[in-house]
């Protein structure tokens, strides 16, 4: 299996490829995520919870490039994660073409959240408590609260993935070594 390079992919592939790996993912997983906007509120939580960024939701990929850019580097990402690395690499070996997905490509920004979403599933289970308006977000792995180090990691992957800029570090704490420039 020869896997092609996610800078080779063109455009739309790239576009196709984030949609077939966040329809993969889903299978057999509950939706928990009813919209793009909670999506944002999701990952933001996260990235908050963690003190990796302080970005707020509506920052996230503003801009179609800035999502294209997120969608190559989510592809990158979930090539090399142990629970995605195999289902990356044979959707890079035969890229899908568009009569292979259902639905035409949604936005760029839309399609990367649901797969960076699906992918956090992978890794923890989210709860999502709505009440009077407002979202809060619990992340678990299995009955036990998630643990900082485990969310950390997976947020600072995230957050580079979506290249933010790293949180100003908390008071006696050293700042992330290896965070993206600021743009």
């Amino acid at each position: 299996m020869t896997v092609n390079s996610v800078d080779t992919l063109d455009d739309r592939s790239v576009l196709l490829a984030v949609q077939y790996l966040a329809e993969d993912l889903q299978q057999g997983e509950p939706a928990v995520v009813r919209s793009e906007a909670e999506a944002r509120q999701v990952i933001c939580s996260l990235l908050t919870q963690t003190h990796v960024s302080s970005t707020a939701p509506e920052a996230l990929l503003p801009t179609e490039p800035a999502a294209l850019a997120a969608a190559r580097r989510a592809l990158s990402a979930l090539g090399d994660d142990a629970d995605t690395r195999e289902m990356t690499a044979q959707l890079l070996a035969e890229p899908p073409e568009d009569e292979q997905m259902s639905v035409e490509a949604a936005l760029a920004s839309t399609s990367v959240l649901v797969l960076l979403i699906t992918w956090l599933q992978t890794k923890v289970e989210l709860r999502i408590r709505r009440k009077g308006g407002k979202t809060e977000v619990d992340f678990t792995i299995g009955k036990q609260a998630a643990d900082a180090r485990t969310l950390r990691e997976i947020a600072m992957g995230m957050r580079s993935v979506l290249g933010l800029p790293a949180a100003p570090a908390p008071p006696n704490q050293e700042p992330d070594q290896g965070a993206p420039p600021a743009p």
